[in-house]
């Protein structure tokens, strides 16, 4: 370190639209610079959230090489370290957090600490991703999580140490987001004045589950014809979605609004928010974003949304998999707005209490900066 300031690399693969790229986002740019000193590099290409660093005045690079382009990258990696001296890496994805790692020790970096996002893995790890884990984790000072209910993976799945473990959750700027109702943004979508609407926020891949999301709106429309659905963002999945729309009726009341930068203000236009994934949600932000809004949720009991959302307080909890179920939650509040609005306020109130912005970046910053105090070699007698 020199002048006291810590200089953190965080490496990923890129900066797509996504809740992991988005916390990387919000994070660098409130990181103190009295005391930090943060740049970000992507393997891959920039993505749409790399503007929002270099706007913010963070330098921020990408070397654009697809992941079959493993040792040209590695080369990279390496000269970049060795150009910017990082005190400590910061690594998430896997690409990353192989390579980064790798680079790290050949350049010479003291520390590196990988960030985990996720709960679960769309496939299980084959033998060689679990070998090359066990032999860096030598080389790795911290594993970052966002949720408690992450730890069973990280250390009994993954077999991670568990003293080594951290678990920082997201959080989000209540400041930014209003808590009162706005639908001007739905005149465009042609939905009247009166109607309800519930939104999903969430890309459109298959383990999101909108599929049980859509099919509870059929059931809901049954009873409400003029009930409202937006699904926002975008997503491989969309064209089966529409045709599934399609299939259950569902044109004049599923409005999918593709990849939108007002989220604060589609939120502030529903009445109700919605999560339906099947499994692999960990701490999204979307939910913490609809919460701030005052949004009362209807979210299916997966990874650590239990930890964000009390159910029967600030929204209700439901199996996942349930069209059923979620669309008896979507009726009951909106049969009840009292009752909603009553929820929406315990939400945005939990959202100040536990998850703002500036208590993620502070715990954030003490663990980075308690990687940092910790000596090498120390780091690697736990590893061996």
């Amino acid at each position: 370190m020199s002048d006291n300031v810590i200089r953190p690399l965080f490496i990923v693969p890129d900066l797509r639209i996504g809740g992991a790229e988005r916390h990387l986002v919000t994070l660098v740019t409130r990181m103190d610079a009295t005391r930090f000193r943060p740049e970000v590099l992507c393997i891959g290409e920039e993505g749409e959230f790399f503007s929002a660093l270099t706007d913010a005045g963070i330098p921020a690079h990408a070397m654009r090489l697809p992941k079959r382009h493993a040792l040209q990258a590695l080369r990279g990696l390496v000269e970049t370290m060795r150009r910017m001296r990082p005190d400590v890496v910061v690594l998430r994805g896997y690409n990353a957090e192989a390579l980064g790692r790798i680079a790290a020790r050949i350049a010479g970096v003291k520390h590196a600490v990988l960030w985990v996002h996720n709960i679960g893995d769309a496939e299980p790890r084959g033998r060689a991703r679990r070998l090359t884990d066990r032999i860096l984790d030598r080389w790795t000072d911290r594993y970052f999580g966002v949720a408690e209910a992450q730890r069973s993976y990280l250390t009994d799945d993954l077999g991670y140490p568990a003293d080594r473990v951290r678990i920082i959750h997201n959080g989000v700027d209540p400041a930014q987001f209003g808590t009162g109702t706005d639908r001007r943004v739905l005149t465009g979508l042609g939905i009247a004045p009166g109607a309800p609407v519930a939104g999903v926020v969430a890309a459109l891949r298959p383990e999101k589950d909108h599929v049980t999301f859509l099919h509870a709106a059929r059931r809901v429309v049954d009873a409400r014809p003029g009930a409202q659905f937006l699904v926002i963002g975008d997503g491989p999945a969309r064209p089966g979605l529409e045709t599934l729309c399609a299939t259950l009726g569902l044109a004049d009341n599923v409005h999918f609004t593709g990849a939108r930068r007002d989220i604060d203000r589609l939120l502030q236009a529903v009445d109700v928010f919605v999560l339906s994934s099947r499994t692999v949600e960990c701490f999204p932000v979307s939910l913490l974003e609809a919460m701030a809004c005052a949004r009362p949720a209807v979210c299916t009991d997966v990874g650590g949304v239990a930890e964000m959302l009390v159910d029967g307080v600030t929204g209700h909890l439901v199996p996942p998999g349930d069209p059923g179920q979620l669309a008896g939650r979507l009726e009951q509040l909106f049969a009840d707005p009292a009752a909603a609005r009553r929820m929406g306020l315990a939400g945005r109130a939990r959202v100040e209490a536990m998850f703002s912005l500036d208590r993620s970046v502070a715990a954030a910053e003490d663990a980075i900066e308690e990687v940092c105090a910790t000596s090498a070699h120390a780091q690697m007698e736990v590893g061996r």
